[in-house]
């Protein structure tokens, strides 16, 4: 943006000293920045002085602005949800990145339905559902998830539907059978409430509970049922002793700890509920210009907790956020009751700060040893395929269909040697060819018409591009490129020998099997031939449940859809009795018997 005259400035002098949020945009009008302002105009002016006291990412960021628009607030706080709001809409490219280090599981308790279901997830918070993690070894918490459902037998099945004949898990003790009315609405709500407490670590008042409970039905001669109750306070004992209260007292508190370099910072979350850490999260913070630790670390506390609600009233930090004052409010409007901010200096609290910093440090160090190997790697790759630049960004394409059938391409993303799943994309292709080489063209040409747009799902562009396949392959792609005249790197990885072509060169470059630029390739290869079979088969599995339903005279749109929200799938349609299928909504008699008769006959 050149110094002088500049129209934007002259706006600025219309924009009012008030709280609220500003967007900056580019050329072609997408938001690039979200910021908050106490006083607006004073906050966008500091963007506008003079170049070379600007600090080098606010420089090239304002370099693409050219345009703003602006929001006023009540106040502050009312500024702060609104900015929150408005960067998880637009995802802005110059704001801060927050990113879970991986996508780990969490066991679900479904509160909001009436007979509550206990499973394992990887999902977004529904906002009505408990969730307890996340966890980080899968095998241990399935064997988590059997042992509760021992003591806490709780429905397991994903479609919950009366039925006159209970599952197999209630025949081995693991399910109330709710769905054959074997238990009452209360009594299962009240080992909902158990379990829930029991996950809380709430053990002792379990046990009370359970023992009145033992003796009640003792004395109403209900001995099978006493005898359950037993086992499962012996069961409850058991899991209890192995339990360790780290902590004298029973806080209820988060912990966090930050270790930051010169672009990236790693955070870790303790959460500590009635004395005993219940869950430990891990995740990564990329500067976006020029944020502090103050600042990132205020950033940070307003993502998570935005979509949160297990809020403690108390948060250990050794960095204070930005504003602190300020989120401490807005905090305190979310939860309801006072949340304070503090940084212990003795006791047993700075011992619990002080053991997840040191956790915090012990990850930085291992995270900043792969990240040289992984630099290691690049560069390698880059002089073996005589690239001008190490490829910090690199995309793979695949092809995948049935005999020609429901075509779709993959593509896969690795930034700094890593996959980054949130810019993995998929394509549904558009041409009628069964032809892998007209395949990959289209889809490279709408990738970087997205990317022409200022789609941000595909930027920045590639460094590297690599294709599951040949050298005709790999000339197709190339052709489609050289036609919109891009000039980025393309390789083509083929399966039998592993071996490496570039555009129009017949020999191909061959690698050592234990070169870590080739395992790098194959890595992405694999990840993006199974992202595109997977997405094949998906289409596939959503065509064959259509064409079912739309052969069975007496059944439109309505009655598909009516059908198909009541059982999940045309499966268990198939499964279902005449009586069942002639109970849902909208299905007459007649129509399902013609459902009925059709699947009985295929």
């Amino acid at each position: 943006m050149p110094d002088g005259v500049n129209p934007l400035k002259e706006r600025l002098k219309n924009v009012p000293l008030k709280p609220g949020v500003y967007m900056y945009k580019d050329a072609q009008g997408q938001v690039i920045y979200v910021g908050k302002a106490r006083e607006l105009r004073n906050r966008m002016r500091s963007y506008f002085q003079s170049r070379e006291r600007l600090h080098p990412r606010v420089r090239a960021m304002m370099n693409r602005v050219a345009d703003f628009d602006y929001i006023v607030s009540s106040t502050e706080v009312e500024a702060l949800i609104l900015e929150n709001n408005l960067i998880k809409a637009y995802q802005p490219r110059y704001n801060i990145d927050l990113r879970d280090d991986k996508s780990y599981p969490y066991l679900k308790v479904g509160i909001g339905d009436k007979f509550p279901g206990i499973s394992i997830v990887r999902e977004d918070k529904d906002g009505v559902s408990k969730y307890f993690g996340p966890y980080t070894d899968v095998g241990s918490l399935k064997e988590t998830l059997k042992l509760l459902s021992g003591i806490f037998p709780l429905r397991k099945c994903r479609n919950f539907k009366q039925r006159p004949r209970p599952c197999l898990n209630s025949d081995i003790g693991k399910c109330l059978a709710p769905c054959s009315g074997q238990v009452s609405e209360e009594e299962y709500r009240r080992m909902v409430d158990d379990l829930l407490a029991f996950l809380e670590g709430e053990y002792k008042d379990i046990l009370k509970s359970k023992e009145a409970e033992m003796k009640d039905a003792a004395l109403q001669l209900e001995f099978e049922k006493a005898a359950r109750i037993r086992d499962q306070i012996r069961a409850i004992e058991k899991i209890g002793e192995k339990q360790k209260v780290i902590f004298e007292s029973a806080y209820n508190l988060d912990l966090l700890a930050m270790a930051s370099g010169e672009k990236e910072s790693l955070l870790v979350m303790f959460k500590v509920r009635t004395g005993k850490i219940t869950a430990k999260e891990t995740f990564t913070l990329n500067r976006a210009v020029d944020e502090n630790e103050a600042e990132l670390m205020g950033f940070f506390i307003k993502q998570y907790y935005h979509d949160n609600t297990d809020i403690p009233a108390e948060i250990l930090l050794k960095d204070m956020p930005a504003e602190a004052d300020l989120i401490e409010t807005w905090l305190q409007d979310k939860s309801g009751f006072r949340v304070k901010f503090k940084n212990p200096r003795r006791g047993e609290k700075k011992k619990m700060l002080d053991m997840v910093l040191e956790n915090t440090l012990l990850l930085w160090e291992e995270k900043n040893k792969k990240n040289l190997k992984d630099t290691e790697t690049l560069i390698h790759l880059s002089k073996v395929l005589d690239l001008q630049v190490i490829p910090e960004r690199i995309e793979c394409y695949d092809i995948s269909h049935l005999a020609g059938e429901e075509v779709v391409a993959s593509m896969v993303v690795f930034s700094s040697g890593q996959a980054d799943k949130k810019a993995y994309r998929r394509f549904k292709i558009i041409n009628e060819k069964n032809d892998d080489f007209a395949s990959l063209a289209e889809t490279l040409g709408r990738r970087f018409e997205e990317a022409d747009r200022g789609n941000t799902a595909f930027l920045p562009e590639p460094d590297l591009i690599i294709i599951d396949g040949g050298l005709g392959q790999v000339n197709a792609v190339k052709k489609e490129m050289e036609r919109r005249q891009i000039d980025i790197p393309v390789f083509g990885l083929a399966k039998k020998n592993e071996e490496i072509f570039a555009p129009g060169i017949s020999q191909p470059v061959l690698l050592p099997r234990r070169d870590e630029g080739l395992r790098l390739l194959q890595r992405m290869r694999d990840e993006a031939h199974r992202f595109a079979i997977e997405y094949n088969r998906q289409r596939r599995a959503k065509k064959l449940k259509v064409s079912a339903l739309d052969n069975i005279e007496g059944i439109g749109p309505k009655r598909k859809k009516a059908l198909l929200a009541h059982f999940g799938s045309v499966a268990k349609i198939k499964e279902a009795s005449l009586e069942e299928i002639a109970s849902v909504a909208g299905i007459n008699l007649p129509a399902a018997r013609n459902v009925y008769e059709y699947f009985q006959s295929s």
